[in-house]
């Protein structure tokens, strides 16, 4: 059986301090500034939304229980 890949997308949010690391290589979808407490602290940083692409990738059982695991995730 031939393995078959599809292209997809993924769409992801989070908050974080430094916008501009993660922000680099992501097609960004929205950025918000944003403020949280923490254990009483408020931090300042960014809700980003970001779409990255993504494969699902079938793969046949023989494959799965042969070999390195590890070389058969496409993540």
């Amino acid at each position: 059986m031939e393995t078959i890949e599809k292209g997809m997308t993924r769409r992801q949010t989070f908050f974080c301090t430094n916008r501009d690391k993660h922000t680099r290589f992501s097609k960004v979808i929205n950025v918000e500034s944003k403020s949280i407490t923490v254990f009483g602290k408020r931090i300042d940083g960014w809700l980003i939304t970001t779409e990255e692409p993504a494969i699902d990738k079938y793969i046949v059982l023989d494959e799965t229980v042969v070999g390195d695991m590890r070389s058969h995730d496409p993540e």
